[in-house]
């Protein structure tokens, strides 16, 4: 068991797959600045901190992805995972850049960076709800 977040955007401009998280979060392929947003970044925290505190890991034993929300999970919990794993030995930015430097992405290379920008804010919010 574990929290999806089930949600799926394309920017009406360019049709680029994003999620609008934070304000004034711009199209990643066009630049565009849409009036819709949405509040993924507590609620994929809140999937990350109960996987964690359920199963030990981000990572779910089992996950399906089923919408652009949950892949952007995906992606997030071995980020997350593999961070913890090398101990330390760089900081988070750090080992994030190198690691989404390392993906294949193919035709949305856009994402890239924006998933940089939300792995950033999971973090800011993980550490913030620390006990």
């Amino acid at each position: 068991m574990t929290l999806h977040v089930v949600y799926n955007h394309q920017c009406p401009n360019c049709q680029a797959y994003y999620i609008p998280y934070d304000d004034r979060v711009p199209c990643p392929r066009c630049g565009q600045i849409e009036a819709e947003r949405f509040d993924y970044i507590p609620q994929a925290a809140a999937s990350m901190r109960y996987n964690r505190e359920t199963g030990g890991s981000y990572t779910p034993g089992a996950w399906w992805v089923g919408s652009l929300g949950d892949h952007i999970l995906s992606l997030l919990f071995g980020l997350f995972d593999g961070y913890e794993q090398q101990k330390g030995s760089v900081g988070f930015e750090e080992y994030l850049v190198d690691q989404l430097l390392r993906m294949q992405w193919g035709d949305q290379d856009y994402l890239r960076e924006h998933l940089h920008g939300i792995a950033l804010r999971v973090r800011e919010e993980l550490e913030r709800e620390q006990p």
